[in-house]
């Protein structure tokens, strides 16, 4: 599996936002949050059915994926 992935120009922007969130409080906080976003958005183009189908949410057949290392900022 390739594992290749692009970050649309909004996801980019909220990738951007989250950083600057969370950089408001710790800088070195927001840069582990945007390392491990990127690395979890690698390990997902790699293993594309990892994740959680959450049909109470919406029937499509989308998965989500938790971030639990930094539950501060779910």
């Amino acid at each position: 599996m390739s594992g290749s992935f692009q970050f649309s120009s909004q996801a980019l922007e909220d990738l951007d936002e989250i950083w600057s969130f969370i950089a408001r409080d710790n800088q070195s906080a927001a840069d582990r949050v945007e390392i491990e976003i990127r690395a979890t958005c690698e390990r997902l183009a790699k293993f594309p059915l990892m994740g959680t189908k959450r049909e109470d949410i919406t029937p499509s057949a989308i998965r989500f994926w938790t971030l639990s290392k930094f539950p501060k900022y779910m």
